[in-house]
């Protein structure tokens, strides 16, 4: 398969500055943004004083050799794609620039304590970056959420989704790096639990296993990775799966239809849960109930 290259990353960008202060959640979001920024060409300089916001900006591309930033009074220089953040009051300076490739998340400054909460990182002013599909993935999202926003729930995604891009910018942080390997993995098997746990308490519902990862904070790819670790002989739908199975036995002992447990289960139809349950035991949910109850 053809790695992305740039062109890849050139055709997911859109050019925007939205503001997300005043918008409605349907949701309680821990962390709402405050505005986003895509641009395929952003050309431009800053000096001054910044206003009380926290922005997370990937510069995935310039003709410019590196960026050049002076922030209260530090200069740093960096090569593209990096991560660059800017401090809520701070005193920015950039130098003229040529066009640039760029994406942002911004936040109200009085959330950084919450963002550090989250395992977001504001120590580092800047570190280089690998545009990874998740990245590539999380950015066409956000993007594409950002063309139906006034569809209720289109904000509370693109909160968490945005969360989701922090956390795959953290993996890259040179702190992250550096941590134990116990470490790392206990943050991500603690989410991982969390999210086996609400599916033994809500299997019997309709469950959307991306919109469950990105509540926690996860990208698909990175949910499943850290799936497969916890519970490698179950992928998330397996384990979905026998939990619903189990719940049939259970009810297959009662005198209940069982198209209507098929339907109470989530099962697409009463054929589909018949070939699911044979596929798990062996027999089909009549022959079971009728060996259950002795009627052979």
């Amino acid at each position: 398969m053809k790695r992305p290259g740039k062109d890849d990353i050139i055709r997911i960008m859109k050019n925007y500055y939205l503001h997300f202060d005043d918008l409605p959640r349907t949701l309680a979001a821990p962390l709402p943004l405050s505005a986003l920024l895509s641009c395929d060409n952003a050309l431009g300089t800053w000096d001054g004083k910044r206003g009380n916001i926290m922005e997370f900006a990937v510069r995935i591309s310039s003709s410019d050799a590196y960026s050049v930033d002076i922030q209260d009074g530090r200069e740093t220089r960096m090569p593209f794609p990096h991560v660059y953040l800017k401090y809520p009051g701070s005193d920015f300076h950039s130098p003229p620039f040529a066009r640039r490739e760029a994406f942002a998340v911004l936040y109200d400054g009085a959330l950084c304590g919450r963002l550090e909460e989250h395992g977001i990182l504001l120590d580092t002013v800047t570190w280089p970056l690998e545009i990874t599909p998740e990245i590539r993935s999380l950015i066409r999202k956000i993007d594409t959420l950002c063309e139906s926003m006034s569809v209720p729930g289109c904000i509370d995604r693109i909160d968490g989704y945005a969360l989701c891009l922090l956390r795959e910018l953290m993996l890259q942080h040179p702190a992250r790096r550096t941590l134990r390997s116990s470490e790392s993995e206990s943050f991500y098997a603690e989410k991982i639990q969390r999210i086996a746990s609400y599916l033994r308490a809500h299997y019997a519902e309709g469950i959307s296993l991306d919109e469950l990862a990105a509540e926690h904070g996860l990208s698909r790819r990175t949910f499943f990775r850290y799936w497969n670790r916890e519970f490698p002989s179950h992928s998330p739908i397996q384990y979905l799966l026998e939990l619903r199975m189990r719940e049939a036995c259970r009810l297959l002992r009662y005198e209940m239809p069982i198209s209507e447990i098929a339907l109470r289960l989530h099962f697409s139809d009463s054929s589909y849960f018949a070939e699911q349950f044979h596929r798990r035991f062996g027999e089909t949910p009549s022959q079971f109930r009728r060996r259950r109850s002795g009627k052979l």
